[in-house]
């Protein structure tokens, strides 16, 4: 909790506009929704169908879509070879067997592609099919493509098989100090690689909305102030903004070409900022803090925390068009909002009995739900695209883990190990090509 009260009042400056990229080229499929709509319910068995003579490449795939569709926990995945799908009798053989959705993949009449068809047995009906290119060179990036794809078919939601999450590390310092690095790893935790490595302090990591540029924009202290600095997949580094004062917590638009930080320029209190064409201008002009901001769907909002009414930190809501700052929340110590739009709900972290706990705030009802109860302090929330799971900073004793919380099951799952010392998560979008630290 401390360190949530240390972070609170922490801020960020403008960031070069040339580290973004001008436009985003994201490549959206039609949603069908199905009867499969996330939900608490007993898990939907699966059937994934390897269709022909299929290769040890195929195979490795379908076992990472297995994976990933169980992760979500809403289904039960069997995978079987077939000789082929060319009969009703097949399909219908298929749901005698209990399985009420199946899924067929087939290696493309070129290496660079992979096919596959989504059938509704109890109807003997396809749903979809497409052809996926492979894009770059990670196997189970296309694997995660291919899920994302899925998921979007049976579920009707964004996926988020293809995303990653950034986090602050500790790090032992051979002169018996704690440094922090950056390291990001798959949505599950898995495959984490270092992303910074530089001896101090490096933390709160934020992704861009670049579909085909991921980029980590986080800040890294010095000895005059605490700069912005972003950082891609190769490793290359650029300073983002060096002003007096603390320099963090970037959010950017859904379209990626807006973005808006808060700022201290040297001066004590912290105001948001906005950058959107070139046009530059400063946000809120009060007497409290103003931190954390994150857009709405349709980019004319912006979510933030400030504690200029009451000293103690809220959440509220301020629209641009109208130059106003509507409160949410008005009572306790609320701070770390994080959107969702494709739930268009917010989280949000509240100190209840002495303990931070998750929130929800549905937008549109306007009605809050406590999401966690139990000891520990959570901080830091971040929504996956899909808006079904929350990741989080889990604090207890000395242990500070990085931790997934299924809102549908309300089960958790924890990413990085007890022993480590993690912080800061962030969820990043769904990328054209699946990110990876390459040399």
């Amino acid at each position: 909790m401390k360190k949530m009260k240390t972070f609170y009042a922490l801020s960020l400056l403008l960031l070069s506009p040339h580290l973004i990229a001008d436009e985003i080229n994201q490549e959206a499929s039609p949603a069908m929704m199905v009867q499969v709509a996330p939900k608490e319910h007993a898990k939907l068995n699966l059937f994934i169908g390897l269709v022909g003579d299929c290769s040890d490449e195929l195979r490795e795939i379908a076992s990472i879509i297995k994976n990933d569709l169980e992760f979500s926990q809403q289904f039960n995945v069997t995978v079987r070879t077939i000789d082929s799908v060319n009969s009703k009798k097949l399909i219908t053989s298929i749901f005698e067997q209990g399985y009420p959705m199946a899924v067929f993949l087939n290696e493309g009449n070129k290496q660079n592609s992979i096919e596959w068809r989504v059938y509704d047995t109890t109807q003997v009906a396809m749903l979809k099919g497409a052809k996926y290119v492979k894009r770059g060179d990670i196997l189970r990036g296309w694997a995660h493509n291919i899920a994302d794809t899925l998921w979007e078919t049976l579920a009707g939601q964004p996926g988020f098989f293809s995303t990653k999450i950034a986090y602050a590390k500790d790090i032992a310092h051979s002169k018996k100090k704690k440094i922090k690095y950056i390291y990001i790893a798959d949505y599950d935790g898995s495959h984490e690689q270092e992303l910074v490595n530089a001896p101090t302090i490096s933390i709160a990591p934020r992704w861009n909305n670049d579909s085909k540029s991921p980029t980590v924009f986080y800040s890294e202290y010095t000895n005059s102030n605490i700069r912005l600095v972003g950082i891609n997949m190769k490793k290359k580094r650029k300073i983002a903004s060096n002003f007096d004062g603390v320099n963090m917590l970037l959010a950017f638009s859904i379209d990626g070409k807006s973005i808006a930080y808060c700022a201290s320029h040297g001066g004590g209190n912290c105001h948001l900022y906005y950058y959107d064409s070139g046009v530059f201008k400063k946000l809120t002009n009060n007497g409290g803090n103003n931190v954390s901001p994150t857009f709405s769907a349709d980019g004319k909002s912006l979510f933030l925390c400030s504690d200029f009414q009451t000293g103690k930190p809220q959440i509220y809501r301020y629209t641009m068009a109208y130059d106003t700052l509507e409160r949410l929340t008005f009572d306790g110590y609320c701070a770390s909002p994080n959107y969702c739009c494709a739930q268009n709900k917010l989280a949000y972290v509240k100190i209840v009995n002495g303990i931070a706990q998750l929130f929800s705030y549905d937008v549109e009802s306007k009605q809050h739900t406590q999401l966690t109860f139990d000891a520990g302090n959570k901080e830091e929330c971040s929504w996956s695209p899909c808006g079904n799971f929350l990741l989080f900073s889990y604090e207890k004793g000395e242990s500070s883990r990085i931790a997934m919380l299924n809102t549908i099951t309300n089960k958790r799952q924890y990413l990085t190990p007890e022993k480590q010392s993690c912080s800061y998560p962030a969820w990043s979008p769904a990328y054209y090509e699946f990110p990876i630290i390459s040399s």
